[in-house]
């Protein structure tokens, strides 16, 4: 359920989001990036509750390789459909109005955010496993 922030959290969220995953603003910045700037805004908000809010990510950086192979891998398919979903559903309660085309952006831009936050964490864990 989508509870409402306070301007100076999205704010702080942001700001750590662009000093911590400058690669994922780039991705934003590049696919969703339209004359009304609502996309983007979609896109950053949802970046910062899979990145940060009360439970960060923690030292995982995200490089353009990374996304782009999650790019990749949500375009091709390769993406739970029940996530997708949930990201649909929490699209329509952000406060903005978003044509058909930039919900399927935003969808596919977190989408691959998160897979590659799975992926990265799976190569980790492998590591450790193998340690």
């Amino acid at each position: 359920m989508f509870h409402p922030r306070t301007e100076a959290t999205a704010e702080h969220d942001a700001s750590w989001l662009a000093i911590r995953q400058p690669a994922v603003i780039r991705l934003l910045e590049r696919e969703l990036a339209t004359r009304d700037g609502d996309a983007f805004a979609a896109g950053l908000e949802l970046a910062c509750r899979v990145l940060g809010g009360r439970a960060p990510v923690g030292d995982l950086r995200l490089d353009h390789t990374a996304l782009e192979a999650g790019l990749a891998a949500v375009r091709s398919g390769r993406c739970d459909r029940a996530m997708v979903r949930s990201l649909r559903d929490q699209i329509d309660e952000l406060p903005v109005v978003l044509t058909k085309a930039e919900q399927d952006a935003v969808a596919t831009c977190v989408a691959s955010i998160i897979y590659a936050v799975l992926d990265a964490s799976i190569r980790e864990l492998d590591d450790t496993l193998v340690a």
